[in-house]
């Protein structure tokens, strides 16, 4: 609820969640790439969750065609990538927000959640 609040449905903030690729080869800075901030590497504008069905696929990246695989990603904690060798003491690696943690929701909760996000 952090991060998609609000009548909107999301708090219209930047944040990084993992999915950067930072160094690889479908690296994606995000708000870096309009800003020019490093303190902007890796993150991107959480969007509103209405309308989220007519939105597909979702993520920055396009890269979750189902609500299951986005709700099983945040339910893990998002992606906390490590730096590779050469990013090892890179200063502008992003680490992925302190507001994503494993959320434990059981199978149902889960079912429950995807149910819900269908009707928006």
């Amino acid at each position: 609820m952090t991060c998609h609040e609000g009548a909107l449905l999301s708090d219209n903030e930047s944040h990084v969640t993992g999915l950067h690729f930072y160094g690889r080869k479908l690296q994606d800075l995000g708000r870096f790439d309009a800003t020019q901030d490093s303190a902007d590497i890796g993150k991107f504008r959480a969007p509103s969750l209405l309308a989220l069905q007519q939105s597909m696929p979702w993520m920055h990246h396009g890269g979750f065609q189902s609500l299951l695989g986005i709700v099983n990603f945040y339910n893990a904690g998002g992606a906390r990538p490590k730096p590779r060798k050469k990013f090892k003491d890179d200063p502008n690696y992003p680490q992925t927000t302190e507001l994503l943690h494993k959320l434990e929701l059981s199978k149902d909760e889960k079912n429950a959640l995807i149910a819900f996000l269908e009707t928006l």
